[in-house]
């Protein structure tokens, strides 16, 4: 059996791609938004942050009928580079069948936020499209590696770089005999993990537990994950939430922040000042788990309203925006901690066992809109 199938990818034509796919949303800040959005009204950052689905999908079909998008003719495997600094990750594009969905096949890490997920599930219904891939990770496979090797030598369809300060580039490949051949190396993958894309993938679920959805794959040992920094905004005042954090930490004040760098340490920015936590528990689990169970948790025992008392910012936007966010008022207080690594993200997966939502922050992402996926 092979999980990952070739398709017929909907694509925008070479000379447009650059501008009117989108990096991730969270690589974007609010001007940049704003920006990109009044300069072209046709482009998927507009069909993603859009309120009123029946407009995206008004914008989608116009794209497709004024010709900036184009639908393959053959059935295609796409091989997708993307090179950040010196950093190279080399994937492939394909389709899987969501029935394999967390069984021995295809398994996931994360919890989701419901109400993100039925929102999900509204714009991918309405839109009858799939604009981005789920993001996944695979075992190493040096055939496979050789063989993605081999293509990416030869001149790419595609090739820029994004809002993201990434290049992005992507190879068609409907030759049968490549076809043939990638098929063969893809025999040996025998799961995959999804590493960016779980709120899409339940959504999906939700439409129909027998849809194939695109996905790119890339070997785990390329795959770089980042911190992803929570903001909290709870109803105590300072010296309640530092009790109750004291009750299962040590806390020190820093005069300065620094990058967390072992396990169950973690820096909290309140009152403006950082602070260094280290868990004084003996307890194997993730950070993430841990400052879920015993921080947010107790700050937060109302529930009620939870997506706007919590939000999560990469780290590659750095610590300033953590301390601005808190100084503002919007937010009580900020974390940052260690990356969690891929292989904890597998083992966590494997065990059929989930992190918090927002665990995760994978960079670099493919964008949004160079291939999409009808449904």
């Amino acid at each position: 059996m092979i999980l990952i199938n070739p398709f017929k990818g909907l694509r925008p034509k070479i000379n447009i791609a650059s501008k009117i796919s989108t990096p991730s949303i969270g690589y974007l800040g609010k001007k940049l938004k704003k920006n990109f959005k009044l300069k072209r009204s046709l482009n998927f950052l507009n069909i993603l942050l859009s309120k009123n689905f029946n407009r995206s999908k008004i914008n989608l079909l116009k794209m497709k009928k004024k010709g900036l998008l184009i639908k393959d003719i053959l059935d295609c495997y796409y091989i997708y580079k993307i090179t950040f600094k010196k950093h190279k990750q080399v994937g492939i594009i394909g389709k899987i069948n969501l029935s394999n969905y967390n069984d021995k096949n295809i398994l996931g890490h994360e919890e989701t936020f419901e109400n993100r997920v039925i929102e999900r599930k509204k714009q991918i219904a309405s839109l009858s499209t799939q604009i981005g891939p789920i993001f996944t990770a695979y075992k190493e496979n040096s055939n496979l590696k050789k063989t993605l090797n081999k293509i990416i030598k030869f001149k790419p369809t595609y090739s820029f770089e994004s809002l993201d300060k990434c290049k992005h580039e992507l190879w068609v490949l409907n030759n049968k005999k490549k076809l043939k051949e990638i098929k063969k190396r893809l025999k040996i993958i025998k799961k995959l993990y999804i590493c960016d894309g779980h709120h899409r993938v339940q959504a999906m679920l939700k439409i129909n537990k027998n849809l194939s959805v695109m996905i790119v794959a890339f070997p785990k040992d390329q795959i770089k994950i980042l911190d992803y920094n929570p903001l909290v905004k709870s109803n105590l005042n300072n010296d309640e939430i530092l009790r109750i954090i004291k009750k299962n930490f040590e806390v020190k004040e820093l005069r300065k922040i620094y990058k967390p760098v072992k396990p169950k340490e973690f820096c909290m920015y309140l009152n403006k000042k950082w602070y260094w936590l280290k868990f004084i528990k003996k307890v194997k689990k993730l950070d993430v788990t841990i400052l879920r169970n015993y921080i947010i948790n107790r700050l937060l025992k109302n529930k009620k309203g939870l997506n706007k008392k919590l939000k999560f910012i990469s780290g590659i936007h750095g610590s300033k925006i953590l301390e601005k966010n808190v100084n503002s008022k919007k937010f009580s207080l900020a974390f940052k901690l260690c990356p969690t690594k891929i292989d904890e993200v597998i083992n966590v997966a494997e065990a059929r066992g989930f992190m918090p939502p927002k665990s995760t922050w994978f960079h670099p992402k493919p964008l949004d809109g160079l291939i999409s996926s009808e449904l």
